[in-house]
C-alpha cells in the first residue's frame, strides 16, 4: 500500500511539474511573440528615382504601421540597389543604375548614412543595376549591363576600393561586348554558391544561366544551363544542392539541381507566377526564406492597371515547389521586396506608385497575411516632387 501510494504520489507530482513546463514555455512564447510585436524595426529603401537622389529609412511598428523615419541625399540618381555588408552590418554598397556608378556607405542612427568614399565606377558600360558583396566581404561584383561584362573590386575594411582585372574569355557568354554590340547580352545578377568557389550569372538576353570558378576575385567561365524566358535572378539553399531561377519574360520559376562542382542541371518543370499557372506579366525578385521552406515572387504587371501580387511556393526535399498561392499588393510594380533575418515579415514595395507594404509570414503554416491594410505612401511621406519609385528594401538588424 506504501508503495502504491508512493507510486501515485511520484506520478502526481510528474504530471503538475510537466504541466508548470508546458505552461511556463507557452507563456515564454507568447512574452516573445509580444516583444517582437512591439519591436521597432528600421528598414532602407533604395529607389528608381529619375529626380530625386535619397535614400530612406522608415520603421515597423512590430503590428500594422510604418513610420517615414529620414532620407540621406545621395551623390546620384536612381540608388535602385542595395546591399548590406555581411560581417559588418553597419556597411552599405549603393547601386545608381542609370550611371554605372556605386558607392559605399556607413549606417549611423536612425538609419542615416555617410558616405565612405566618392562614388565610383561600376564596370565597362554605361548602366548598371545591381552589385552585392562576396561572402566573405571581401569583394563587390557588379553586373546588370545592357552590354554585357561583368567587374569584380577588392573591398578594404576602410571602405575603399580597387578594381580586380579579368582574364577575357569570348566563350564566356558574359563577357563585354562592347558600345554597339551585334548580338544581345544582359547579365543580370551575381549569385554566389554558398560552400563552393563557385558564383553564377544568369543574362536575360542570351537565356543562361553561367556557373563559374570564383575566388581571390577572379572569374574563370566553366559552363552554362539554357534556362528559357530570360532569366534574372536566382536563389540557392544553404547546403548548395538546389537552385531557383526567376525567368523574367517567360515569369517562370526554373527548378535546378546543382552537383558537387557547382554544375546546374534542371530539376523538374518550371513553375508560373501566377494564380493560373499561366504565366502574365514579368517576373522580378526571388526569396528563399531562411529555413528555405518558401519561395516567394513577384508578377509585375508591366502593362494594364490591374495590381501586382505576390506568388509563394511551398519547397519539397526534392527542391520541388509545389502549393502556388497569390495574394494581392493592392499596387502596381512589385520589383523590390525583402525577408527580414528570420523570414516572419516580407516588405514590397510599387516602383509605380510609391507605397510600401509589409506581409508577416506564418512559419508553421508557411502563409503570408497582409499587415497593412493602407500602404506607406513614401512619396508623401518623404514631401517629393516625383514618384519614390521604391525598389530595394535592406531591414537593418
Amino acid at each position: 500500500m506504501c508503495c502504491l501510494f508512493k507510486s501515485i504520489l511520484i506520478a502526481s507530482v510528474c504530471a503538475a511539474s510537466f504541466h508548470c513546463h508546458a505552461l511556463a514555455s507557452a507563456l515564454n512564447t507568447k512574452a516573445a511573440s509580444n516583444a517582437a510585436a512591439n519591436t521597432v524595426t528600421t528598414i532602407l529603401v533604395g529607389t528608381q528615382d529619375k529626380i530625386d537622389d535619397l535614400v530612406y529609412a522608415i520603421t515597423w511598428n512590430g503590428k500594422d504601421k510604418f513610420e517615414y523615419l529620414t532620407q540621406t541625399n545621395v551623390t546620384h540618381k536612381m540608388p535602385s540597389w542595395l546591399a548590406l555588408h555581411p560581417i559588418d552590418k553597419e556597411k552599405l554598397l549603393v547601386i545608381y543604375e542609370d550611371s554605372a556608378k556605386h558607392q559605399n556607405f556607413k549606417i549611423g542612427k536612425d538609419g542615416k548614412i555617410t558616405a565612405e568614399y566618392k562614388a565610383m565606377e561600376s564596370g565597362p558600360g554605361h548602366s548598371s543595376g545591381f552589385g552585392t558583396f562576396s561572402k566573405d566581404g571581401k569583394y563587390m561584383v557588379f553586373v546588370d549591363y545592357p552590354n554585357g561584362g561583368y567587374h569584380v573590386s577588392r573591398y578594404l575594411a576602410d571602405g575603399s576600393s580597387y578594381p580586380i582585372p579579368q582574364t577575357e574569355n569570348l566563350d564566356d557568354p558574359n563577357h563585354y561586348l562592347g558600345p554597339n554590340p551585334s548580338q544581345p547580352s544582359h547579365p543580370h545578377q551575381f549569385v554566389e554558391h554558398p560552400k563552393l568557389d563557385v558564383a553564377y550569372i544568369p543574362n536575360l538576353a542570351t537565356n543562361l544561366t553561367s556557373f563559374y570558378h570564383f575566388k581571390d576575385g577572379k572569374m574563370s567561365f566553366r559552363g552554362s544551363l539554357k534556362v528559357d524566358g530570360g532569366p534574372r535572378h536566382m536563389v540557392i539553399n544553404k547546403e548548395g544542392t538546389f537552385g531557383w531561377v526567376l525567368s523574367e519574360i517567360s515569369c517562370m520559376v526554373h527548378p535546378v539541381k546543382i552537383d558537387k562542382t557547382g554544375k546546374l542541371a534542371y530539376n523538374g518543370r518550371p513553375v508560373a507566377i501566377t494564380q493560373a499557372n499561366q504565366a502574365v506579366g514579368a517576373g522580378a525578385e526571388i526569396l528563399l526564406s531562411h529555413d528555405e521552406r518558401m519561395i516567394v515572387a513577384p508578377n509585375r504587371q508591366v502593362t494594364g492597371s490591374q495590381n501586382d501580387y505576390l506568388t509563394t511556393f511551398e519547397v519539397d526535399s526534392e527542391g520541388h515547389l509545389t502549393n502556388p498561392i497569390t495574394y494581392e499588393t493592392k499596387g502596381q510594380v512589385v520589383r523590390g521586396l525583402a525577408f527580414n533575418k528570420d523570414s516572419t515579415l516580407l516588405v514590397f514595395g510599387h516602383e509605380t506608385n510609391g507605397t510600401i507594404g509589409m506581409f508577416e509570414r506564418d512559419v508553421e503554416a508557411n502563409k503570408l497575411t497582409l499587415l497593412t491594410p493602407n500602404l506607406l505612401n513614401l512619396t508623401a511621406a518623404a514631401k517629393i516632387q516625383s514618384t519614390a519609385a521604391p525598389t530595394a528594401f535592406v531591414f537593418l538588424e
